[in-house]
């Protein structure tokens, strides 16, 4: 699953979601396609997400993120 559509589909950053899947037993990681690198931001109207923004592609997933947001900040 893209970075763009786990984090609408869990309302919060991708990053935010890679300190979710730390423990033992089942977690967020054994999601089949799923991506928990920095780059995906959720886009929220009312507090719904409705969007989201993914980047790939700098040296670090922390770009990736900040790019994605400065996107999200763009068109709000």
């Amino acid at each position: 699953m893209p970075q763009r559509l786990v984090a609408v589909s869990f309302n919060a950053p991708t990053s935010e979601l890679a300190g979710r899947v730390t423990g033992q037993g089942a977690t967020l990681r054994d999601i089949p396609g799923t991506l928990f690198l920095g780059g995906g931001v959720p886009v929220a109207v009312d507090g719904t997400s409705i969007a989201g923004i993914g980047v790939g592609g700098a040296p670090s997933g922390d770009l990736d993120e900040k790019y994605a947001r400065a996107g999200l900040a763009t068109i709000r």
